[in-house]
């Protein structure tokens, strides 16, 4: 499940990383520019503002926050990561590693920990996820004939169609969605039940 914001939207970290140059300049950004440059949404930048994982520069004179460059970083990599599964104590841990640290040196050997440990996380997941993709993309090829299909036995029709013909082959995602053994089931489980002796009952 791609992954959600807060507020339950989804970012895009393609234009993510692509808006970012909106606010190579250097000046203080509000929380609209820090949404838009970052495709979050504004409740969302206030999320984490209120969270303390962002930090306004200062506050104008109408109370609009106010956040320098390295925040849009931060945010872009605080995006990034929710939408790699890390939960926002998760986040919070990874950024604060440097400040819990008594001395550079093991300060450096937590964050090496820490990271190592979801560049793992992140490889597993990677291997799932172009696994997921690779079977979901195959399936749509050869659903694709299915398409134009217009029998009137459907779906106890799959059984006996070329498309199904060998399902060993087949990948799982379509065995499993246009399983004929799935429709069998479905067919026979929807017949009316059978009363036992209930006739003779009454007769």
């Amino acid at each position: 499940m791609p992954l959600r914001s807060p507020d339950n939207t989804v970012a895009n970290p393609v234009k993510t990383q692509h808006s970012a140059s909106a606010a190579d300049d250097g000046s203080l950004l509000t929380t609209g520019e820090m949404a838009r440059c970052s495709n979050n949404t504004l409740r969302t930048v206030r999320f984490y503002e209120e969270e303390g994982i962002l930090r306004p520069a200062r506050r104008t004179d109408g109370g609009h926050r106010l956040f320098p460059r390295s925040e849009l970083d931060r945010l872009m990599l605080i995006t990034d990561m929710r939408l790699a599964g890390l939960s926002l104590d998760e986040i919070k841990r990874i950024l604060e590693v440097k400040q819990t640290g008594i001395s550079g040196s093991e300060a450096a050997l937590q964050a090496t920990q820490v990271l190592s440990g979801r560049i793992e996380e992140l490889r597993d997941k990677l291997l799932v996820l172009t696994r997921l993709r690779e079977d979901l993309a195959a399936t749509t090829d050869i659903m694709t004939a299915c398409v134009t299909c217009h029998n009137t036995q459907f779906p106890s029709s799959c059984a006996s169609c070329s498309v199904m013909a060998s399902p060993a082959t087949l990948p799982r995602s379509m065995r499993v969605l246009w399983s004929t053994a799935t429709n069998g089931a479905t067919q026979t489980s929807a017949a009316p039940p059978k009363t036992s002796g209930s006739g003779n009952g009454h007769a």
